[in-house]
């Protein structure tokens, strides 16, 4: 993906002008030109797919950033996306408020259908999650293989609806406002149970954050949570043993796998 400063042939394309600025956050290649971000993708199948979503979901409870077309009438010109700017600031620890919004967004969500490409995704993200729900074999990488078996021998055949969610939920993709909606950005699409993404924004709180274990009672009254807690423990998981094993790896990412596989026993035990 290129990380480099959008050229002025791309702003032309998109009909902006104006300096690019730099954003915080996120993986540090966004740019805001006025009121338009300027964000590079390496999947302009999908970034269309989810321009058309963003654009077409209409909601007095949440915003989302809708996206301009550049003049050859695509959401995507030269790996490059251009989507309206939202007012906001992040509230790291919102954590009530991103599950209200989550059930909310998630119905809004229901009736999208996965596309046909969806599943011939091969990526290190797609990879780990199929492996969380089982529809890969676990990775044979120790020590993790165990403890993963382990894990697994408490799951349930999965019986809930899946449906399209945000795979990357939590406060840091929500914009809050004094005057409007929140905000929410950056989807990351998957299909699996409505639910699934509030059990793994408090996952990520508890590796992350160093949240006490008692933050998971926030999801007590979600049908089968303890199920989407493991489901998503045994994702984050494999997302870096996927990393650790990847042929282009040049990083440890030991430490980050080891930090979830202990909160296995942490919730098991609560």
């Amino acid at each position: 993906m290129s990380k480099k400063i959008p050229t002025q042939n791309i702003l032309q394309a998109f009909d902006i002008s104006g300096k690019p600025d730099l954003l915080d956050g996120g993986q540090g290649t966004c740019f805001r030109v006025d009121n338009i971000v300027l964000k590079p993708t390496d999947n302009p199948i999908e970034t269309t797919w989810l321009a058309e979503i963003n654009n077409n979901l209409q909601s007095s409870e949440f915003r989302v950033p809708k996206y301009k077309k550049a003049n050859n009438d695509s959401f995507v010109f030269e790996d490059w996306t251009a989507s309206e700017f939202l007012e906001g600031e992040h509230k790291k620890d919102n954590y009530i408020k991103a599950i209200e919004l989550s059930k909310i967004f998630h119905n809004e969500l229901k009736d999208i259908k996965k596309p046909d490409w969806f599943d011939k995704k091969t990526d290190v993200f797609a990879i780990a999650d199929k492996i969380a729900w089982g529809e890969l074999p676990l990775p044979n990488f120790e020590p993790a293989k165990k403890q993963l078996e382990n894990i697994f021998e408490l799951l349930k055949e999965n019986n809930l609806p899946n449906q399209l969610v945000h795979g990357d939920w939590g406060p840091g993709q929500i914009l809050f406002s004094d005057t409007l909606p929140p905000a929410i950005l950056d989807i990351t699409p998957y299909f699996r149970p409505a639910n699934y993404p509030i059990a793994d924004m408090l996952i990520s709180a508890l590796a992350n954050d160093n949240k006490d274990i008692s933050i998971i009672n926030l999801g007590k009254n979600i049908k089968e949570f303890d199920q989407l807690l493991l489901r998503a423990l045994v994702f984050r998981t494999c997302t870096y043993i996927e990393f650790q094993i990847h042929l282009e790896n040049d990083h440890d990412w030991t430490g980050e796998i080891k930090k979830y596989l202990d909160l296995f026993e942490v919730i098991k035990n609560r």
